[in-house]
């Protein structure tokens, strides 16, 4: 169950989305609810390393 980190190509956008294997519905902005959104390529995270998201540091946390 892997998180990726989006970002919508419409109003640029930033946030996280739990995808499950099994999915078939496309994933959506949760600010502007446009589909054209683009995979980001983000790098682990860690216990104990800094909050910075992959986006910037004011990105919404938890799930969409």
């Amino acid at each position: 169950m892997p998180i990726y980190e989006y970002r919508c190509k419409t109003c640029n956008n930033c946030f996280e989305k739990l995808v499950f294997i099994t999915d078939d519905e496309p994933v959506v902005c949760p600010e502007c609810s446009d589909r054209k959104v683009k995979r980001l390529l983000s790098c682990s995270s860690l216990i104990g390393t800094s909050t910075e998201s992959g986006c910037s540091g004011n990105a919404p946390k938890g799930f969409s």
